[in-house]
């Protein structure tokens, strides 16, 4: 496919699995402190409309979370506009309120609209051994899960209060004529991730719902440190490498997302283009 032609509806940075660590020894902590006030430079030199950080934030070590919070939260304040926060399993080594106050968001999913594009953030940790269930229903889906022995304990599903949100939230776009974009820290497709990693533990009951709307063009994700993509019946999974294991693929360490109407753009940050999808 050929790259974008016009200037792009939306350019946004993108960044996920940082795992922010200052337990590790002064260099490699100085090294990613410095890779990540370059990641923030290259966002504001090429003049993005706003960032997305897809989760685990810090390294959620029991002694060092919240000056793990603390450091990587002052280096992100350099940035003057927006950044939209995910909530990743690392990031529950704090509370839920803890962190939510700290990323200044009034609850763990949410949607905006920008330009003709609705972004949807899902919580992949609502139900999880983080969180106590709302209902009686997420209940079950938790003791189910965690009798799985295939299932990580690191991961959780999308709760019932937050699926009913999900589906509003896709009727209103169909309504407004907006292209969703969906948000997950997690994987929902098995063939985008690894056993070691896993995905979200109702992957298939989301995908079922997201399919069965014409709104949705893609969902972009973290958690599978390597990166990977799939289609599925006509929408593009992304998953982004993480920051964290920059050194071990060079080529992709953060990204640069470039929206038009009927295509999404995404390049590293050498700003080479890793994928130029179309969206019908």
């Amino acid at each position: 496919m050929s790259s974008f032609q016009n200037t792009p509806t939306l350019r946004i940075g993108i960044i996920t699995d940082i795992h922010f660590s200052t337990t590790s020894d002064p260099a490699a902590a100085e090294a990613t402190a410095a890779d990540l006030r370059s990641w923030l430079e290259n966002c504001k030199t090429n003049n993005v409309d706003f960032l997305f950080q897809l989760g685990d934030l810090i390294k959620g070590s029991d002694e060092h979370n919240r000056e793990e919070l603390r450091q990587v939260s002052s280096i992100l304040k350099v940035f003057s506009g927006t950044i939209r926060h995910v909530i990743g399993n690392h990031c529950l080594a704090l509370s839920r309120k803890t962190l939510l106050n700290a990323l200044g968001k009034q609850t763990p999913y949410y949607s905006f609209s920008e330009k003709g594009f609705r972004f949807i953030v899902l919580d992949g940790m609502d139900v999880s051994i983080h969180n106590e269930p709302e209902k009686s229903e997420d209940r079950q889906t938790l003791e189910y899960f965690l009798a799985q022995p295939d299932k990580h304990d690191y991961c959780g599903a999308v709760g019932t209060l937050q699926k009913a949100w999900l589906k509003a939230e896709l009727d209103k776009a169909e309504h407004t004529g907006e292209k969703v974009i969906v948000i997950c820290h997690f994987p929902l497709l098995p063939e985008t991730t690894d056993t070691k990693h896993g995905l979200l533990w109702n992957h298939q009951e989301i995908v079922d719902i997201l399919t069965s709307s014409t709104t949705v063009k893609a969902c972009l994700s973290g958690h599978y440190h390597y990166g990977s993509y799939a289609l599925k019946d006509a929408i593009h999974f992304v998953v982004l490498p993480a920051f964290v294991n920059r050194l071990e693929h060079p080529s992709f360490t953060c990204s640069l997302v470039e929206l038009e109407k009927n295509r999404m753009v995404i390049r590293n940050q050498n700003n080479q283009i890793m994928y130029d999808l179309a969206l019908h």
